[in-house]
């Protein structure tokens, strides 16, 4: 690497890279500051992957919308709950935490979705299925 190169973390959610911090070590828990998820840093064959240390649990889920409402200051609408049982039931029927307010099932639709995470909130003060608000 040289002195210009910046090292990455790829987050398997959001399927982005972000900036790894001095200090951090193979092992670190870290969360991803685009999607909110906590990462378990490893480092693999083509750089720094962040593996996801409780895969398909509740705990997983609450922790990472959680941090993601907290990371752009939204909170969270009056649907919260419904939204993280139907996270869970998607999670159960397809393998992934998928936006239970829309139909397609591909990684850009792991909540928070890529609309939300590209600024759907700023715009409309919520993203498509009411899970986070702008704050007033």
């Amino acid at each position: 690497m040289t002195v210009h190169e910046i090292e990455r973390v790829f987050c398997p959610v959001c399927l982005a890279k972000f900036k790894f911090a001095e200090g951090w070590k193979e092992g670190d828990l870290v969360i991803c500051p685009i999607c909110g998820q906590k990462l378990k840093l490893a480092r693999g064959a083509e750089g720094w992957v962040g593996e996801r240390p409780e895969k398909g649990t509740e705990k997983e889920i609450r922790e990472r919308s959680e941090e993601f409402a907290r990371l752009r200051g939204y909170v969270f609408g009056d649907v919260k709950e419904e939204i993280i049982e139907g996270l869970m039931g998607k999670y159960k029927r397809f393998g992934d935490f998928y936006c239970p307010c829309r139909m397609n099932h591909t990684p850009e639709y792991q909540c928070p979705c890529k609309p939300t995470r590209g600024g759907d909130v700023e715009k409309n003060g919520r993203c498509y299925c009411w899970f986070f608000l702008k704050k007033t």
